[in-house]
């Protein structure tokens, strides 16, 4: 008789995919109610209305940059951050760091245009000739002050969630670093600020003159960034 009603037992389980608390429960229900099904209205309570809903995410769309305890105070009924976060995760919105590009002008924009049309024909051993060097900076602390931006996935390169900036806002080093087609430079670490004196004095004369003068027919190719562009006495 035990053994029947074991089985029976795994049957059950099987069947509803559970173990023996959820057949309890069933059961429990079944002798109680004479349902099996869940009833109506358990698990927690819906707190925000729909159009309170629609306003958090409009708001995040308006300004991608908003954050939460703003999006609090702006709804204009109690709300924890927690049910923003799912609000906007419903709405796939997600809170991403910025796509940080260099600020370009429109000067900017027609010399690099031209040099691509200077260079438009070259072949693979044209290009074995340009040294391409760059630097980035590491920042040193764990918050370094960054604003977040409230994006679907796909939209990172959109210019509402874009920030043009040279520089980064806390402590860090700065390292560089150039190659071009079979060898690279040194990599240098340079502590505070990088300026256009600095560059020259502590990267341009000691390590890059040196590197170019070991490559033949090398051309040194570098971008907009401030050091390399920032008058030096």
């Amino acid at each position: 008789m035990k053994l029947g009603c074991a089985l029976v037992l795994v049957m059950v389980m099987c069947w509803l995919e559970g173990g023996q608390c959820t057949v309890r429960t069933y059961w429990e229900q079944w002798t109680r109610d004479g349902t099996h099904v869940r009833s109506t209205g358990s698990g927690a309570s819906r707190k925000k209305t729909r159009q309170e809903d629609r306003r958090i995410v409009r708001q995040a769309l308006v300004d991608p940059t908003v954050t939460s305890s703003t999006i609090q105070s702006d709804v204009g009924v109690p709300v924890v951050p927690q049910t923003i976060s799912r609000r906007l995760a419903e709405a796939n919105l997600q809170s991403k760091r910025p796509f940080r590009v260099l600020p370009l002008t429109p000067k900017h924009w027609r010399l690099c245009l031209q040099w691509c049309h200077a260079r438009a024909t070259w072949n693979a051993t044209d290009w074995q000739h340009v040294v391409f060097s760059d630097e980035s900076r590491f920042v040193l602390r764990t918050d370094d002050n960054r604003v977040g931006v409230w994006r679907r996935p796909g939209e990172r390169y959109n210019s509402t969630h874009v920030v043009a900036r040279h520089t980064a806002r806390t402590a860090g080093v700065m390292a560089w670093g150039g190659h071009n087609y079979a060898s690279r430079s040194t990599l240098i670490v340079a502590r505070g600020t990088l300026t256009g004196q600095r560059y020259v004095d502590d990267i341009l004369r000691p390590h890059v003159g040196p590197f170019l003068n070991g490559l033949p027919g090398a051309i040194s190719q570098l971008d907009n960034a401030r050091p390399n562009t920032a008058p030096v006495g």
